[in-house]
């Protein structure tokens, strides 16, 4: 498997990389049939979401990705796809991630080492952050270089 590209996430008005993917709990948690993206071999999910950590909440901002639709019976068009098209409710702040429980994973500073497989490349520091439902648990901070550990709630 490729190294990946990645979600991103905003965090304090800095635009970051997001290696973890909540989105794709969407689908299983709320037994919705995923959309048929258009994949390629360094984004098999076919899309790249944007997040925002606001309010002590994960946020889900937009979806960049193209899916097939059908038109009458048999013309099929690529478009693409939007936030309404998944979430009819979401507004222009966008939706709130409640199906999402679990890491959410962040590298920060430069990449230390470099593993071509998915999110495995390791990086000076790693922000891992805990989310129950949506809202913010814990922030951890991985420093890989002093090898220290810092706990922030």
């Amino acid at each position: 498997m490729a190294a990946q590209l990645p979600d991103c996430v905003l965090l304090q008005g800095e635009k970051l990389d997001l290696y973890s993917n909540p989105l794709e709990k969407y689908w299983l948690t709320r037994n919705k049939a995923r959309p048929a993206f258009h994949v390629t071999p360094i984004c098999k999910r076919g899309y790249i979401a944007t997040w925002e950590i606001f309010d002590k909440h994960l946020i889900l901002r937009s979806i960049d990705g193209n899916v097939e639709r059908r038109f009458f019976l048999f013309w099929k068009k690529t478009v693409r796809l939007t936030l309404k098209m998944i979430f009819s409710k979401a507004g222009t702040g966008g939706v709130k991630a409640t199906w999402f429980s679990g890491k959410i994973r962040i590298p920060l500073g430069k990449r230390l080492l470099y593993v071509h497989n998915e999110y495995d490349s390791r990086f000076e520091k790693e922000m891992v952050i805990t989310i129950d439902k949506g809202e913010v648990i814990r922030t951890v901070t991985l420093d890989n270089v002093q090898q220290k550990l810092l706990v922030e709630n």
